[in-house]
């Protein structure tokens, strides 16, 4: 008999196996066509979600979520409620999202519009057609999951999106949805329309042009756009190994006898703080893309007030804002880097021997996207 139960009664000799399963079984649209999905208030509870591979489909998320991947989505009309964390949406082309989350991320999308509440700066890469408009619509329990997720509706920054194919401003990719235009979506019926639906606003005034950043993780791990799950999953990992055991489950004696507490050694005499390493223009570097705990190769393009750098990567993707704390001085062979004004680098000369360790390079999947498989909830009483 295994050890591990998932909701529909399959046992599992794993723990990995079983939470990979739960999370495909519970937290999963996959593989569908010209259906309805829905998942109402306290089927997910917190949980991150995937959606994937969907033609036709009319997606409904009525509850509060961690980070959201939505995949290869053909003609498709997605409602998401309240994410506490990234949504990232790729390869979706004539879909239409109605999303509530703290960051929007999209890549590779080609004519979908955005009805969006979001608590950052959008962000669009190698995407084209792309509407935006205020999240218009809702439902009676938004109001609650957006305060679980951590979400101040009166707060939204729809307009502020940032193009990184976009270096000179044109605006060719992404428009604004005319008022006219716009058609709110209330999928549980009534008119409980929560989220603030601002002008756009002066993007000179946005965060990540005053020294601040695009937004970051809150206490759940958060991945890149192309890590891949066995990464992902080996990062959670090694996290739950560092993590402090669960507290005693219920009915446990509350009068068990703490173990004896070992007397601390004094402390040692305070070191002096450490000076913050800075650096400059065309500096070779490696850092933590994404605060990942992976250190990626890269080359300072721009040197900003408050110790934030803008980063080249060599792989190609770029940066921005990067605190200096997740960028350390470049430890494998630098490369050529001549054409980093369209954020590329070119091939490392072969090293001399010995051979230093390779650069990490992150994974090219974008399908395989990472999850913080976070423990699902029990069974539901969709």
């Amino acid at each position: 008999m295994g050890k591990y139960t998932a909701s529909d009664g399959k046992e599992f000799e794993t723990k990995r196996e079983w939470r990979k399963y739960e999370f495909e079984l519970s937290f999963t649209f996959k593989n569908k066509k010209n259906e309805q999905l829905s998942k109402e208030a306290g089927k997910i509870e917190g949980q991150p979600f995937d959606i994937a591979e969907c033609e036709g489909c009319e997606i409904v998320i009525t509850d509060h979520c961690d980070q959201v991947q939505i995949d290869q989505l053909k003609t498709c009309r997605v409602f998401l409620g309240a994410s506490s964390e990234s949504v990232f949406v790729r390869d979706c082309s004539d879909c239409t999202f109605y999303l509530a989350c703290k960051q929007l991320r999209t890549r590779d999308c080609h004519n979908c519009t955005f009805y969006l509440y979001a608590k950052t700066e959008p962000i669009i890469e190698l995407s084209d057609g792309i509407c935006f408009a205020p999240f218009l619509g809702g439902y009676p329990e938004q109001a609650q999951h957006m305060k679980s997720a951590n979400l101040d509706p009166s707060y939204n920054l729809w307009w502020g999106v940032f193009d990184f194919n976009d270096e000179f401003k044109t605006l060719n990719h992404w428009k604004y949805l005319d008022e006219s235009e716009r058609k709110p979506w209330f999928p549980r019926g009534g008119t409980d329309q929560i989220c603030a639906c601002p002008p756009p606003g002066d993007a000179a005034a946005l965060p990540s042009q005053t020294g601040g950043n695009f937004g970051s993780s809150g206490g759940m791990m958060s991945f890149g756009f192309n890590t891949s799950l066995e990464q992902a999953e080996q990062a959670h990992l090694e996290m739950e190994a560092t993590t402090a055991p669960p507290p005693l489950p219920p009915g446990a004696p509350a009068t068990a006898v703490a173990p004896p507490v070992a007397v601390p050694a004094p402390a040692p005499a305070a070191a002096a703080p450490k000076k913050q390493q800075s650096f400059k223009a065309l500096d070779r570097v490696d850092a933590r893309f994404q605060g990942d705990v992976t250190w990626y190769p890269g080359t300072i393009a721009t040197a900003l007030p408050g110790d934030k750098y803008d980063i080249a990567y060599d792989d190609g993707d770029r940066e921005y804002a990067v605190p200096a704390a997740l960028i350390r001085k470049a430890t494998v062979a630098p490369v050529d880097i001549t054409s980093l004004a369209v954020g590329e680098a070119a091939a490392a000369p072969a090293p001399a021997a010995p051979a230093p360790a390779p650069a990490a390079k992150k994974p090219s999947s974008l399908l395989a996207a990472a999850r913080n498989l976070a423990a699902p909830p029990p069974p539901p009483s969709g």
